[in-house]
């Protein structure tokens, strides 16, 4: 049997690069999430990663326009990214796939998608081999003894840097990208997530200029949402920096509707300005006052 030759790298077809994103700093934060894993995919495991990590994006005035969840693949990693650069995002934050297992790919599939090689980080192999020490420590593990498994937990795109897991072993992940955005990968059991994250934020914050945000909640006269959505429809176009959001009766269908309003904003005056204002019109269209 003839063995086939691979075609020379100069050859190969190239995708073409990803877009170059200029991080506008007057307005939001454009942000997208990529949930990592197959037991995701099949209904194993629930997905509270992402809600908590859109929620937190929220609160800081960021607005996530998809979640999606991919299997543990390089290849579905890859195009999930490549995708997200694709549609102009500023912020990608992608969840779970980053220990010694096999199937973490997670930084393979970022290293893929922006055609940066893998290279060893000693900040990180400091952070691994102090984690091991710890855990030994507590007879968590037998031995703190380097082997190639543990050193997968090191490898990061190249120019990307790791950030300290203080509730697990392997590290996250902050890497910038052309024109000031970003990519974080966190691990994926939810402290972690949440450990990793809270300390990744400081390095992002030149990525959030609208800080401050206000939001109010009253309730409906009505059980009816129906009969109040055009109120609300209108309330939006009048203050497009408000979110307008109705909350149907969770258990009785009696109870009357809430309505959320929150805004975002540079000052904290502002995004108090905001809310009071759609508030005092919403009660004016409703006749409350």
């Amino acid at each position: 049997m003839k063995q086939r030759r691979k075609a020379p790298l100069r050859d190969r077809p190239r995708r073409p690069p990803a877009v170059k994103v200029v991080v506008d700093r007057q307005g939001p934060l454009h942000a997208e999430i990529v949930v990592v894993g197959r037991e995701l995919l099949r209904g194993q495991l629930r997905d509270g990663n992402s809600a908590w990590i859109a929620g937190e994006l929220t609160r800081r005035g960021a607005l996530v326009h998809r979640i999606t969840i991919v299997d543990d693949l390089e290849r579905s990693i890859s195009n999930a990214i490549v995708e997200c650069r694709e549609r102009g995002v500023y912020l990608i934050v992608t969840t779970g796939g980053l220990g010694p297992a096999q199937d973490d790919r997670t930084l393979a599939g970022v290293s893929e998608a922006l055609r940066l090689p893998l290279a060893a980080s000693a900040p990180a192999r400091d952070m691994v081999e102090a984690s091991y020490r710890t855990l030994k420590g507590a007879r968590g593990v037998g031995s703190t003894s380097w082997n190639a498994i543990r050193e997968k937990m090191c490898q990061l795109p190249v120019g990307a840097e790791p950030v300290p897991n203080p509730a697990g072993i392997a590290p996250g992940m902050l890497l910038r990208l052309t024109g000031g955005a970003a990519i974080l990968s966190v691990p994926g059991r939810p402290e972690e997530t949440k450990a990793v994250f809270d300390g990744a934020l400081p390095r992002l914050r030149d990525l959030f200029p609208r800080r401050a945000s206000a939001e109010r909640e009253i309730e409906a006269p009505t059980s009816d949402e129906s009969a109040i959505r055009p109120m609300l429809d209108r309330l939006s176009e009048e203050f497009p920096g408000v979110w307008v959001k109705s909350h149907p009766p969770a258990a009785r269908r009696r109870d009357p509707i809430r309505v959320t309003l929150q805004s975002f904003a540079a000052t904290q005056k502002e995004a108090d300005s905001l809310v009071e204002g759609a508030l005092r019109r919403l009660l004016a269209l409703s006749g409350s006052r």
